[in-house]
């Protein structure tokens, strides 16, 4: 980098030779429009206060975090703008001829906002405060003025930016979701899906019957243990459940009907679930690697609901438990299919697990949630049906947490719009590991001591020592 200290015209060549600078074409014919309404003896003033700068392609004009407040001005060539933005140093703009750099930080008295690197040879006048402090009141207010109006003219550069980009994303997310609908179509409508679905084994007659009970506000206790009585591997898991750690009764519970009474409806149409998906699924590495990765998820989604969306708590559940259905039935299909693998792995399988599901007879809410589950992932909240909108911006929040704290980076992570179901949920987080600490592992770690001993290893070894 070459520097010519412009104390006076006659050191850097002269007043014609200075004054060349300013007036220097680059194409077509124009005047320097940062400068505009000085006279030739202001421009002097301002040449005489700075110094001329010559920098090569490549070279590093500011350093994003320089605290050193230089305004500088674009005499000939042009600079790029680079941001760290998610780790990654990323172009933002372009600068050429007349534009001025670094008015924020000059006029804020901050840090350099962004790198600037010469894209070409480029000639730049560098004016400090204390040289922009001695020029006359009336150059000062021209100056000022003329960054006040670049800086308006940026400001609204960027919101047509933001505009188009919006366009953008909308026209994108309306294509991907026209293509998600129009396989969906094609699903409901096609007879080998439908002869595939017919063949999965349907939950048992009362677990159907049960689910669709518990389901019902007026149901009574009476026909609720009615129910339950029928299927002995039922109530034994419910009396196993009560009188499990997580409950931490002193003294066993051997009366069903107390049983059920401190359960509650809620929890026992989520042990009915499960058991459900258990029994018609086979019992293979595949499978209850899905099942305990759906049972962590609704675990999870489960804490998040619960402070603050009690009535969507057992929804997040339950979507939870039953997101990855029908990926086991793809499973399935392709053990009993190998020759058509490839044909398989092409199977949504959200609409899959949805359709089985109603093929169930499982609520409608809940068929909906499953179909849905990933249109968080390219559509904003507005997407979704309105009366499964919550429940998936809970469960979705919570599969991000666990794919998170499994390893993966917040970068890899479809994030686009998790500040839109952040302010749907009224969460007032900006970021997920910040979601994560304050939202998740608090109850996570009192919760803890009472997890079954495989879940309690996995939050052990996924939280990294900040439970437990």
């Amino acid at each position: 980098m070459e520097e010519e200290e412009g104390k006076t015209p006659a050191i850097a060549g002269g007043r014609k030779a200075g004054m060349a600078l300013f007036n220097k074409k680059s194409g077509p014919s124009y005047p320097l429009v940062a400068l505009e309404g000085l006279s030739e003896k202001e421009l002097v003033s301002v040449y005489n206060v700075g110094s001329i700068k010559k920098i090569n392609a490549g070279d590093v004009l500011i350093k994003e975090g320089d605290t050193d407040q230089t305004l500088f001005l674009i005499i000939d060539g042009s600079v790029k703008v680079m941001k760290r933005l998610d780790s990654q140093q990323r172009e933002v703009a372009v600068l050429a001829r007349g534009d001025w750099i670094g008015e924020v930080a000059f006029t804020r008295h901050i840090a350099m906002t962004a790198s600037v690197i010469a894209l070409e040879p480029t000639t730049v006048l560098a004016i400090y405060e204390n040289g922009m402090n001695v020029l006359d009141p009336k150059i000062r207010s021209a100056i000022y003025k003329n960054l006040s109006e670049l800086t308006t003219r940026r400001i609204n550069e960027l919101f047509v930016k933001q505009a188009n980009l919006h366009e953008k994303s909308r026209r994108l997310t309306s294509y991907i979701k026209k293509l998600v609908q129009e396989r969906s179509i094609q699903y409901e409508n096609s007879e080998m899906i439908q002869g595939i679905l017919k063949s999965i084994p349907r939950l048992p007659m009362y677990a159907g019957k049960l689910a669709t009970l518990l389901r019902d506000e007026e149901a009574s206790v009476n026909k609720v243990i009615d129910l339950v009585k029928l299927d002995p591997s039922t109530a034994g898991l419910i009396l196993k459940t009560i009188n499990s750690s997580y409950y931490g009764f002193q003294n066993k519970i051997s009366d069903l009907q107390h049983a059920i009474l401190l359960l509650g409806f809620n929890q026992i149409y989520q042990l009915l679930i499960e058991q459900g998906v258990r029994s018609v699924m086979p019992n293979t590495p595949e499978f209850q690697e899905l099942h305990f990765h759906s049972i962590i998820v609704s675990m999870i989604g489960f804490e998040i609901a619960l402070p603050i969306f009690v009535e969507k708590a057992l929804m997040a559940n339950t979507i939870g438990l039953l997101h990855e259905l029908g990926k086991s039935v793809i499973f399935l299909l392709k053990k009993q299919n190998p020759k058509l693998v490839m044909l398989i792995d092409m199977l949504d399988h959200a609409k899959v697990g949805s359709l089985l599901l109603k093929e169930w007879n499982i609520p409608e809410a809940v068929c909906l949630s499953v179909e849905y589950q990933r249109y968080p992932e390219f559509a904003p909240p507005e997407e979704i049906p309105a009366e499964c909108r919550e429940a998936i911006a809970i469960f979705y929040i919570a599969h991000l947490c666990y794919e998170y704290l499994q390893g993966i980076d917040e970068k890899d992570l479809p994030l686009a719009f998790l500040e839109e179901y952040f302010q749907l949920l009224k969460f007032p987080e900006d970021s997920l590991p910040r979601f994560l600490k304050k939202r998740l592992l608090p109850p996570l770690s009192k919760k803890l001591p009472t997890f079954p001993e495989r879940v309690r290893q996995f939050f052990l070894t996924t939280c990294d020592g900040q439970i437990g």
